[in-house]
């Protein structure tokens, strides 16, 4: 097991890509994206932001209350950071924690 793959809770990197495409179909489908407060209807994308290469919001212009923590895409994949349509999905969050952690000891 590779250091990141700690990291990728969708486990995207082992998949080709009609499964990922599946993948984020099955998540889409699922996803409260757009009961969120902060949703802004007709964003594209217009949720799953918390999986990988969805991207964030091209529309959401302030962060309210999140949501994602009770989502079951949320709960499924064991997912630990939240607000993805602003701040970037669940594997950019987690590099971005690793490395600001890394960086604290320098």
């Amino acid at each position: 097991m590779g250091k990141l793959d700690s990291y990728d809770n969708f486990g995207v990197e082992k998949m080709t890509k009609a499964e990922h495409a599946e993948k984020q179909e099955k998540v889409l489908a699922v996803c409260k994206c757009k009961g969120c407060p902060s949703y802004v209807e007709g964003d594209n994308p217009s949720g799953a932001y918390c999986f990988p290469l969805i991207g964030t919001s091209k529309a959401i212009q302030w962060e309210k209350d999140c949501i994602c923590g009770t989502c079951p895409v949320y709960k499924e994949y064991e997912l630990d950071h939240n607000h993805y349509c602003t701040r970037c999905s669940q594997f950019c969050q987690s590099l971005q924690t690793l490395s600001a952690d890394s960086g604290a000891g320098n």
